[in-house]
């Protein structure tokens, strides 16, 4: 069968007038061509619609099964134009979030209640999961964004850069350092300011570090691979001591003395919030390799439609930089 509703506002309008003639001139055509459609409609159900011997006309058993049902087709269309409405005025709608664990846990809970604020009716949800799992997810359509540092297919996702960050040895200061190695020291203010990216400020020779203990992300964690290749690229082996797979437990481990380590600028930057700078018993050395750059984008699946909440999302990324230094 054809939509056998498409002529429900016809049929609607004919049992509130109860008259075809009064009912055509609401609804501006002639009463032969209303008759035609209702007609054409009946004949296409089996079923009269409307028991034409009475007057003022009157719905049979199943005109009014129609009108019931096309009550609660115009009630569903009326419900879904005014969200509609609020989804165009930035009134309602949602968006699903996935992101790392260093994102989720130190910068995007700051970012995302400063959105909320500007957008107090659009409901944001943060997942924080591995970059295996968040690929998963958005694949499957639970997620509308990833923002992580992973890169992905080109040909399934679209992405927007944000922001570079980087990977820097992190050494306890209760370990005896050659002196030699003063030059390339940077303490924690240090990375505050970004002196770690300034291309004239030497790298460090790995190899100064043989007789440190380290701890390790675990293996399936981007920071662990770029970290291998880092040694890889030294030719230097790391004496491991523990493997862990969260960067904020890492850090801690580094902080009380227990072993050296890499990390990004983007958890030194963040994990101390506003304590003061020469209470972090700390040692940070720039790394040479290029696998100590990484870029951190916003990705979603190529052709995915965007809400004007969506847009705003991504639009309000445009200086990440400034959130992450916030």
């Amino acid at each position: 069968m054809n939509d056998l509703f498409r002529h429900k506002d016809l049929i609607y309008t004919i049992y509130e007038e109860q008259s075809f003639s009064k009912a055509a001139q609401r609804l501006y055509i002639t009463q032969p061509s209303l008759s035609n459609s209702v007609k054409k409609l009946e004949d296409e159900i089996g079923i009269p619609l409307f028991d034409r011997t009475c007057k003022p006309v009157r719905m049979t058993e199943i005109g009014r099964a129609y009108i019931e049902t096309a009550t609660k087709i115009r009630e569903a269309e009326k419900s879904f134009n005014n969200y509609l409405c609020m989804i165009n005025d930035m009134e309602a709608g949602s968006i699903n979030i996935g992101s790392n664990q260093l994102l989720s846990s130190l910068v995007l809970p700051h970012y995302i209640s400063c959105f909320i604020r500007c957008y107090p009716k659009i409901q944001l949800d943060l997942l924080d999961a591995n970059s295996a799992v968040l690929e998963n997810k958005i694949m499957a359509g639970e997620l509308d964004f990833i923002i992580d540092n992973q890169e992905l297919d080109a040909t399934l996702f679209e992405r927007k850069f944000l922001k570079a960050e980087y990977l820097l040895l992190a050494v306890p200061d209760s370990f005896s350092i050659d002196q030699q190695l003063q030059k390339y020291r940077l303490a924690y203010q240090d990375i505050l300011s970004n002196k770690h990216v300034n291309p004239d400020h030497p790298a460090v020779p790995l190899e100064k570090f043989a007789d440190i203990p380290f701890i390790l992300m675990t293996k399936e964690n981007d920071t662990r691979s770029r970290s291998n290749s880092i040694f890889r690229y030294s030719g230097f082996h790391p004496n491991v001591l523990l493997e862990l797979d969260r960067l904020i437990t890492l850090y801690n481990f580094i902080e009380i003395g227990t072993a050296a380590s890499i990390v990004s600028d983007t958890l030194i930057q963040h994990i101390h919030g506003k304590r003061r700078p020469e209470n972090v018993a700390i040692s940070f050395y720039k790394l040479s390799t290029q696998y100590a750059k990484r870029d951190i984008y916003i990705s979603w699946k190529r052709g995915k439609f965007h809400s004007k909440a969506m847009a705003a999302f991504i639009d309000s990324l445009q200086d990440l930089t400034q959130v992450l230094e916030s």
